[in-house]
C-alpha cells in the first residue's frame, strides 16, 4: 500500500518568501512529489501537524485544499486495491494529472482518443470523436455515474427519434460508446460497464456485391475512353479492392513497400491489435495493370484517393454510367472479391485467409451470399426452362 505524506518544500523559497506545501507519495520503492497549489511562509508551517497555522480565511481555505489533496490521493489508492488493479507510478501520475477523468466522461474520453491517435486511422478518430460529439448533444455533461443502462436506453430512443437514426447506425454509435467504457475499466477507472445490461439490436446487413459479370462491364467501361480522368482513376482504386478484397481503410494508407514478390503484404488497421500475421494477396494480373496505370508519387504511395464520403458519392455514379443498378459503396469492393471468389473457386479457407478474416463464421456470411444468389439465379431457371416449349393444356414434367 502506498503511503503519502504533507511536506513543505522550505529549501526552495519562492521571490515572496513563501514555499510551496507537496504531497510526497512513496510507491514501488519510488517518491513522487505532487503539487497542492498552495504556498504559505515557513515561519507559520505546523511541522507536526502539517498544516499551516493561523485563522485567517486564506489559511482555513489553504489548509482545506490540502485536506482535499490527501483525500484525494487516499482515494486512488483505495480505489484501485478495491479493484485489485496495479497502481504503477506512472498511472497515478495520470490519475493526479487528470482529476476530471474520474467523474467526467468527456474529458476522460478526449485522454482517451488522443491515447489511441495512431493506433487507428484518421477517419476512425474523426468518426469515434464525431460520435461522441453528438452524444455531447444529448447530455453536454456527463459523468461516468450517469451512465446507467436507463441513460442508454434513453440516449437511444434519442437517437432514433431526434437524429433520425437507423438501427445499425444507432449499435454502431453504442458499440463505440462501449469501447470506451472498457477502457475505462481497464484504467480503473470505473469497475462494471453499464452495457452488460443492455441487449444492443441490430438489424441485418444487406451487403451489396457485383457479380462476375457487373466486374467485367466495370472493367470494359475502365478501359473504354467514356471516363473523365478523376473519374477512372476512382475506378481505378474501386476496381482494385474488387481484385484484392482490400478494404478501403487499407487501400489509403498502402505504398510500394506492401508489394512483395507481386503479392500484397500488409496488417489491416481494422483488426491489426488482434491479429498479427500479416495478410498476403497475390496479385492477379489485372491488380498489377491497375498499380501500373496509377503510376509513381513523390510520397511512395500505391493509390493517390480521395476521402471515403467523396469516393463512396463517384462510385455510385459510375456503376449507373456501367448500366449497373445496386447500391454500391466503397466497402462492396471487398464483397465483391469475396463472393466472386466463391463462386470461382468454392475454396472457403483460403478466402478467409485472404480476407485476413481470425473466425471462419464471418467468412461464412458470404457462402450465404452466394446460395442466396443461387437460389434465384434457379427461380429464373425454373420459370424460364419451358416457357418457350410449353403447349396451352398441357403441364410440365411431374
Amino acid at each position: 500500500m502506498p503511503s503519502v505524506k504533507v511536506h513543505i518544500d522550505s529549501k526552495k523559497p519562492r521571490k515572496d518568501g513563501t514555499c510551496a506545501i507537496y504531497l510526497i507519495v512513496h510507491i514501488d520503492y519510488k517518491s513522487l512529489k505532487f503539487n497542492t497549489g498552495v504556498t504559505t511562509d515557513p515561519n507559520l508551517w505546523d511541522a507536526e501537524k502539517k498544516r499551516i497555522t493561523g485563522k485567517s480565511k486564506q489559511v482555513k481555505d489553504d489548509n482545506l485544499i490540502i485536506e482535499k489533496c490527501l483525500a484525494l490521493m487516499n482515494d486512488i489508492f483505495v480505489r484501485y486495491r478495491l479493484q485489485n488493479a496495479e497502481l504503477s507510478p506512472e498511472t497515478l501520475r495520470n490519475e493526479w494529472k487528470n482529476p476530471a477523468r474520474r467523474v467526467d466522461f468527456f474529458a476522460f474520453f478526449e485522454e482517451a482518443l488522443k491515447e489511441k491517435k495512431g493506433s487507428i486511422t484518421h477517419s476512425t478518430w474523426i468518426h469515434h470523436k464525431s460520435i461522441i460529439g453528438t452524444i455531447k448533444l444529448f447530455k453536454p455533461i456527463l459523468a461516468f455515474a450517469d451512465i446507467t443502462p436507463d441513460y442508454i436506453d434513453r440516449l437511444q430512443r434519442w437517437l432514433k427519434k431526434e437524429q433520425k437514426n437507423d438501427v445499425n447506425t444507432i449499435h454502431g454509435k453504442m458499440r463505440v460508446l462501449r469501447n470506451y467504457l472498457n477502457i475505462a475499466i481497464r484504467k480503473g477507472i470505473i469497475s462494471e460497464n453499464p452495457f452488460k445490461q443492455v441487449k444492443l439490436k441490430k438489424a441485418a446487413v444487406n451487403r451489396v456485391a457485383l457479380s462476375a459479370e457487373e466486374l467485367e462491364q466495370l472493367w470494359n467501361l475502365y478501359k473504354s475512353d467514356k471516363l473523365s480522368e478523376p473519374r477512372k482513376k476512382i475506378l481505378r482504386h474501386f476496381l482494385f479492392m474488387c481484385f484484392t478484397g482490400v478494404r478501403i481503410s487499407d487501400l489509403r494508407a498502402f505504398t510500394t513497400g506492401n508489394i512483395v514478390s507481386e503479392s500484397l503484404v500488409y496488417s489491416a488497421f481494422k483488426t491489426r491489435e488482434i491479429k498479427k500475421e500479416p495478410i498476403v494477396v497475390p496479385l492477379n494480373r489485372y491488380a498489377l495493370e491497375l498499380i501500373a496505370d496509377e503510376g509513381p508519387n513523390p510520397m511512395n504511395k500505391l493509390f493517390r484517393t480521395i476521402s471515403e464520403q467523396k469516393m463512396n458519392e463517384a462510385i455510385k455514379e459510375i456503376v449507373k454510367a456501367a448500366e449497373i443498378y445496386k447500391e454500391i459503396t466503397n466497402h462492396s469492393g471487398r464483397h465483391t472479391f469475396a463472393t466472386v471468389w466463391l463462386a470461382k473457386t468454392h475454396d472457403l479457407a483460403q478466402l478467409q485467409a485472404l480476407l485476413g478474416h481470425s473466425d471462419i463464421t464471418t467468412t461464412m456470411m458470404y457462402v450465404h451470399i452466394t446460395e442466396e444468389e443461387t437460389r434465384k439465379q434457379m427461380k429464373i431457371f425454373e420459370s424460364e426452362l419451358f416457357a418457350k416449349t410449353k403447349k396451352p393444356g398441357t403441364s410440365a414434367p411431374g
